[in-house]
């Protein structure tokens, strides 16, 4: 995961997606396919909504992942993320696992 910053003109003209935050947005990157979060509004007065853009050859799959994410997060807005480490040999348990030479990042929410 990275940060991206999208310039004012960028912006203006429209050039790309609105991203979510405009000034250090996330972005999740697979080999040479990024995708970021962007922000939609419905309507003029409607609400805002989130999801994804992203471009390269798994654009597709890295969009789905991250749109997935926000519906699970939007269901479930008070739940709380877990964090886990265990030893780098330990058996990993469901959820999203960070490997590390010394041990193993477990978040699940």
């Amino acid at each position: 995961m990275c940060r991206q910053e999208a310039a004012p003109k960028a912006l203006e003209q429209e050039l790309l997606r609105r991203p979510a935050v405009p000034v250090r947005n996330p972005v999740l990157v697979e080999g040479d396919s990024p995708t970021y979060l962007t922000i939609t509004r419905e309507g003029t007065d409607g609400p805002f909504r989130l999801g994804a853009a992203a471009y390269g050859p798994q654009a597709e799959e890295l969009a789905r992942d991250l749109v997935a994410h926000i519906d699970a997060w939007g269901s479930d807005r008070l739940a709380a993320p877990r964090m886990t480490v265990t030893p780098a040999g330990h058996a990993s348990t469901a959820g999203h696992v960070i490997a590390k030479p010394e041990s193993r990042i477990t978040l699940t929410y």
